[in-house]
């Protein structure tokens, strides 16, 4: 037997070596990680930033705006089940009702959700998610979003 017609991991079969020739061969697929989280800001309400949501200069202004980027930047790193197991991401579903915020999507069924951990514990990012996409609608320095009753 010859090396060429020897089948071993180190020659390839002569269907093979013309399937290169006319290059048609099957592509080696590897296995995908599950997709990592993604932010969209087409939804954000900057027109519309009067209290209780804050317009990007307004988060500079309070040195808020790096720390959110700075945080994106760490969630872009994470799978959506990675983001909420670590508290960076807070799936609320349903639009809360005593928000201090008027839903801008109300005739929309949406899974809002906030990103936490901005600087300290008071500042929120607002939006909805689908998929590995979070969409930015509101900056809410001021927990308001879903603000907890005080006992």
């Amino acid at each position: 037997m010859s090396k060429r017609t020897k089948k071993n991991k180190y020659f390839s079969s002569q269907n093979s070596l013309s399937k290169r020739k006319i290059n048609i061969r099957d592509e080696h697929l590897v296995k995908e990680d599950a997709p990592f989280m993604l932010f969209s800001f087409k939804d954000f309400q900057y027109n519309k930033q009067i209290p209780p949501g804050q317009s990007y200069t307004q988060w500079q202004e309070k040195k808020l705006l790096a720390y959110m980027l700075d945080k994106f930047g760490y969630i872009c790193n994470k799978t959506r089940v990675e983001a909420e197991q670590e508290n960076y991401i807070k799936v609320y579903y349903d639009f809360p009702a005593n928000s201090r915020f008027k839903n801008p999507f109300p005739e929309t069924n949406l899974n809002w959700a906030v990103i936490m951990k901005i600087k300290g514990q008071k500042a929120r990012v607002v939006g909805h998610i689908i998929g590995t996409v979070f969409y930015v609608v509101f900056l809410d320095a001021e927990h308001v979003f879903f603000p907890l009753n005080k006992k």
